[in-house]
């Protein structure tokens, strides 16, 4: 039968395929079931004002795919939820204005602590054009496609033209298929249109690319790695030797680094 993948609701435990589901576990409100191309069913909160999916939007904006802001945990931002400080991502940016005093009064928080976490804030409003993209969370957009973006958009602004002219199409870009231009073109911009102007946005620079055997290359990574603190690391190390990081095994791929050739992962499967 079809795959389930609970993780689109809220991040929350002890769900199984088995369960149905009714309401939102967070704010109780409804929910709605839509079965992707791939087959996997995925269950979403309706209610735009969930607290779980603000936070899951917070994390996922401030961590590694994102922004990358140093020092705020999903624990911390659930914690700025809670008491009144944030309703958006863009009110993380007046946390530091408006209340420095009061954080510096929470139990578990010293004056070391908050100082680093509101100045990584700070400095995050210097960033580049494919960490912004990648941060806002559009369905299918992660970081990889967000920085082929930038071979052909100097700014947000451009990007944004782009996606508001009703003729120009993503899918015209090579590895960009109709549902990456469904989910650019159908997304909603507005916070991160009010963000972007808070923020200082780069193009980022170009990696210098040294000639390899992996020049030209499409790369997919898989399993724990052993060599390498994280994938992060790893993808940047391909890409300074000209190779591509995909997320997914297909006909275009031609390597999958792997430390268990008998696996039975579907990326496994796929390759042989």
């Amino acid at each position: 039968g079809p795959k389930y993948d609970y993780g689109y609701v809220v991040s929350h435990g002890g769900v199984s395929a088995n369960d149905v589901i009714e309401k939102c576990p967070i704010c109780h409100g409804e929910v709605e079931y839509k079965e992707s191309s791939e087959g996997v069913i995925n269950v979403y909160c309706t209610n735009p004002n969930c607290e779980g999916k603000l936070v899951n939007r917070l994390d996922h904006f401030c961590g590694k795919k994102g922004l990358d802001i140093k020092g705020l945990s999903k624990a911390t931002l659930g914690k700025f939820i809670e008491w009144g400080w944030v309703e958006n991502i863009e009110d993380l940016y007046y946390i530091s204005e408006k209340f420095r005093s009061d954080f510096l009064l929470k139990p578990g928080f010293g004056d070391k602590s908050v100082t680093k976490i509101l100045n990584a804030i700070e400095e995050s409003k210097h960033t580049t054009l494919d960490a912004f993209i990648s941060a806002i969370g559009i369905p299918l957009i992660g970081r990889t496609v967000a920085k082929d973006l930038t071979n052909y958009f100097e700014t947000y602004e451009d990007f944004r033209d782009a996606v508001m002219d009703d003729t120009y199409n993503f899918f015209i870009l090579d590895n960009f298929g109709e549902e990456m231009n469904y989910s650019l073109k159908n997304f909603n911009y507005a916070e991160a249109d009010r963000i972007a102007k808070i923020l200082s946005i780069e193009k980022p620079t170009k990696t210098e690319i040294k000639e390899s055997a992996l020049t030209g290359k499409s790369i997919c990574i898989t399993g724990k790695l052993v060599k390498f603190k994280n994938r992060a690391e790893l993808k940047n190390i391909i890409e300074q030797h000209g190779g591509k990081v995909v997320s997914t095994v297909s006909k275009k791929t031609d390597i999958l680094i792997n430390n268990d050739i008998n696996s039975t992962s579907s990326k496994n499967n796929t390759a042989k």
